[in-house]
């Protein structure tokens, strides 16, 4: 990585910490979920057009929601299509148990760490992934040059459960119930090729107020 790059993404990833009043906060998987056996092979995401965003095609059980259109250009768009690919690649490589692999394009940094933190449970318990993870409020309220951005989204997994395959009942949370409702704030930056990925994530409870009063339940 350049030194250019690297600053501008050093940037980026403090500018996150500092854009909330919160103290940065650690999602904690708690294990648990519901999964359907026959749903599990039905296919229901729809392929997408949108340069730079890829597809992910979950089961009908498993639902990845971003209730936020795409910025119309420049360093915003690419930052959120570099958070959505975060996210999708995130969730399909804990619903395949680690099987997958694609999400290691799309992050580094915590937010790998973050990442592989949910899916080594899943796979630790062989549990499965259920029910509708929510993002919405998806904003880009800085940028650095073209090169880097910080991406805002509300995150609610009120929703969404990890089961126990041998008893059809839930393993626990997820995430700690704390941040069922809180503001992701990620910091994505552009690579050499021209794409873009997530490299800082800090999570924030929408009860501490802050940018993150927005995410309320």
């Amino acid at each position: 990585m350049d030194k250019r790059l690297a600053g501008v993404l050093a940037v980026a990833a403090l500018a996150v910490s500092a854009c909330s009043s919160g103290s940065t906060a650690s999602f904690v998987p708690g294990g648990g979920a519901t999964v359907g056996g026959s749903a599990a092979s039905t296919p229901s995401a729809t392929p997408t057009a949108v340069a730079g965003l890829k597809a992910f095609t979950f089961p009908s059980s498993i639902q990845v929601e971003f209730q936020t259109e795409l910025p119309p250009s420049g360093p915003q768009r690419a930052a959120v299509i570099a958070y959505e690919n975060y996210v999708d690649s995130m969730w399909y490589a804990v619903y395949s148990l680690g099987k997958n692999k694609a999400y290691q394009k799309y992050v580094s940094g915590n937010a790998l760490k973050f990442a592989n933190q949910i899916i080594d449970e899943f796979k630790a318990g062989h549990y499965k992934l259920e029910g509708t993870v929510i993002y919405s409020d998806i904003s880009v309220p800085q940028s650095y040059y073209g090169a880097g951005a910080v991406v805002y989204s509300c995150f609610n997994d009120s929703g969404l459960h990890m089961v126990n395959p041998s008893t059809g009942q839930s393993a626990g949370p997820i995430v700690s119930s704390k941040y069922t409702y809180s503001q992701e704030q990620a910091a994505a930056g552009k690579r050499a090729d021209g794409t873009w990925w997530i490299v800082n994530t800090d999570f924030y409870p929408a009860a501490s107020g802050g940018a993150a009063g927005v995410c309320g339940s």
